[in-house]
């Protein structure tokens, strides 16, 4: 990590003890530091993590505040009551490809929150072969022996672990003579992530590389909210909360250095180091309460920037803090989940709709 990086990282940590609008000011600044990009570099980390965000449509940046908060908003972390543990577990595609994830969450004193979560993306027995031999016609023939070209399998591998931190922030508002003032919080967040990859089990054999690929990179990302009660602006008590998200991921942009072994492949579209550019996540949320029910409903809306701007809504029905009924729209799809709360545990189901397939997604939270 060169120079400028790190006085950005440092400048950004400072920022944990002062106000919104520096937090705001740097996001920006740093966004226009770096450069080049690789398109798709650390895609792992664009599948939403959490059944209940997954069921809501990827909807979360400024609804974050369990477990999964660093993910979709590192402010968050801030919002979490005591200690959390999360997993997630998923296959995509038939279960050839798995997807974990643990993390625990700490409310360290009134203003400050901390967590650290790993995330894993991994496919196995993936079949290694070499360059074809002949021409079409000969290997078009049912007799052709295909085994010849196998040299064995290898598996793939993705880790991303994160450090994340929080701090709360409030003050009074006056917006006028008609109205009272009226608080808001707003918390500011930061992620360090450690990035890893690469395949274990290659054979070094012909046209392969002779060891083992594997990547390395750290990152940033930089988050805030502002969150308001919409009974305390318009002083109408049956009115719900109000809340604004914005997360700047990969803040520096996140550079991932490969190994010699990347750089020996004879695939030409291997880089020595790929780089993940800015995503800017933009969001609203308002959860309505129904007292007579014990109820409420949460809408919620973002988009993303990274590659084209996507959006994302997402709608959740909450009977009692017991069931949760989901429903949203990631890009193009449709998503649902469920959740059931007993006591301290929380667990999630979300089915996502892909245009491979439908993935089924399961998540559990215990709050002690």
């Amino acid at each position: 990590m060169n120079d400028k990086k790190i006085s950005i990282i440092k400048s950004a940590l400072r920022l944990l003890n002062r106000s919104l609008i520096p937090a705001v000011a740097l996001l920006f600044v740093t966004a226009s530091l770096f450069g080049q990009d690789r398109y798709y570099t650390n895609a792992f980390l664009e599948i939403p993590l959490g059944a209940r965000a997954s069921g809501m449509g990827g909807a979360y940046v400024s609804v974050a505040n369990d477990g999964t908060a660093f993910f979709w908003n590192p402010a968050g972390v801030s919002l979490i009551h005591n200690r959390d543990l999360s997993i997630m577990y998923a296959n995509q595609f038939s279960g050839f490809v798995n997807y974990h994830f643990i993390g625990y969450a700490h409310k360290l004193s009134e203003r400050y929150g901390f967590s650290v979560a790993w995330i894993r993306y991994s496919i196995g027995s993936i079949e290694e072969n070499k360059k074809l031999l002949g021409n079409i016609y000969e290997r078009s023939q049912t007799d052709h022996d295909f085994s010849q070209y196998r040299l064995g399998r290898f598996d793939y591998a993705d880790n991303a672990v994160f450090f994340s931190f929080a701090r709360m922030n409030t003050l009074r508002l006056n917006i006028g003579w008609l109205y009272n003032d009226f608080p808001i919080q707003i918390p500011v967040g930061l992620n360090f992530k450690i990035l890893t990859g690469g395949t274990s089990g290659l054979s070094g054999k012909n046209e392969t590389v002779v060891t083992d690929a594997g990547s390395f990179g750290v990152g940033a990302d930089l988050g805030t909210m502002i969150l308001f009660g919409m009974n305390d602006l318009l002083e109408q008590p049956y009115l719900g909360d109000f809340a604004i998200g914005l997360n700047i991921q990969d803040v520096t942009t996140t550079g991932i250095r490969w190994n010699s072994a990347s750089k020996n492949s004879k695939d030409q579209n291997v880089r020595p180091q790929d780089v993940a550019k800015q995503n800017f996540k933009f969001g609203l949320s308002y959860i309505q309460p129904f007292d007579e029910l014990e109820s409420n409903i949460l809408l919620s809306y973002e988009t993303n920037s990274r590659y084209s701007v996507t959006k994302h809504w997402g709608a959740e029905f909450d009977y009692k803090r017991l069931v949760q009924i989901r429903l949203g729209y990631d890009q193009k799809y449709m998503t649902f989940g469920a959740g059931l709360r007993i006591e301290r545990s929380q667990i999630d189901y979300a089915m996502v709709n892909h245009a491979l397939g439908f993935t089924h997604r399961i998540s559990a939270s215990y709050k002690f």
